[in-house]
């Protein structure tokens, strides 16, 4: 009989995969610094390397959740929002284009919320939970990546853009769970149970759209108050 676990937020799996992928990021982030790094590798080779293991953990995470996590072919596909972003922090780390940095720090505040409050439920392997925060804290590194070593910049293109592909994926994700019964973008079960007494159900939906739209709004006007503060 396969065991099952039922995850809770701060619990000592939970502690212990922070811990651990907070250190990870730390390494990702301190190699550049270092001499032996300076001396015989280039920077643009290293994040082209750190793009394709990006893409590469995404399809393996993918795949795992099938074969290990019991989830359907249906459930894994890259339409929920942390998901899609780490494909564009890989494209970005590949690619170098500001525009996908943009749409990544736009995107980052779901990661952010995810490492503090996981999305896991039940779960079969511990391993899974590791492989989940090391998708989301990839995704909080490579956008302090950018702003530290490529001193990269937002601008209104790049929140217009994302605020389109937003809606795109909810509009995309309302219909492929009406067909499949999924739950991307958190539009058919609450995307936290504390959220459960917005009723009616469909203006929870209202709020979590409006929701998304307000904390990118404030980002972006948060960068373009720390540029003016900065100059």
């Amino acid at each position: 009989m396969t065991t099952t676990y039922n995850f809770t937020y701060f619990n000592k799996i939970h502690i212990h995969s922070f811990i651990f992928c907070s250190m990870l990021m730390l390494i990702m982030l301190g190699i550049p610094k270092t001499k032996f790094f300076k001396k015989h590798f280039n920077l643009n080779d290293y994040m082209t390397f750190l793009g394709f293991l990006c893409l590469i953990i995404k399809l393996f995470e993918s795949i795992y959740r099938v074969l290990f996590e019991n989830f359907s072919i249906a459930d894994s596909i890259p339409l929920h929002f942390c998901n899609f972003a780490l494909i564009i922090a890989g494209l970005y780390l590949i690619t170098k284009k500001n525009i996908f940095f943009n749409i990544l720090y736009f995107f980052s505040f779901g990661a952010v919320a995810a490492v503090i409050l996981p999305g896991i439920g039940l779960y079969y392997h511990p391993f899974y939970v590791y492989l989940f925060m090391i998708n989301h804290f990839f995704e909080i590194a490579t956008v302090i990546f950018g702003f530290t070593y490529m001193k990269e910049k937002i601008n209104f293109k790049g929140y217009i853009i994302s605020i389109l592909i937003t809606a795109m994926l909810f509009f995309i994700s309302y219909f492929y769970n009406n067909l499949f019964g999924t739950n991307f973008m958190f539009l058919n079960e609450y995307i936290a149970p504390f959220f459960g007494f917005i009723k009616p159900f469909h203006i929870y939906r209202i709020v979590l759209i409006l929701s998304f739209f307000i904390i990118m709004t404030f980002m972006f006007l948060f960068s373009f108050y720390m540029v003016l503060f900065l100059k």
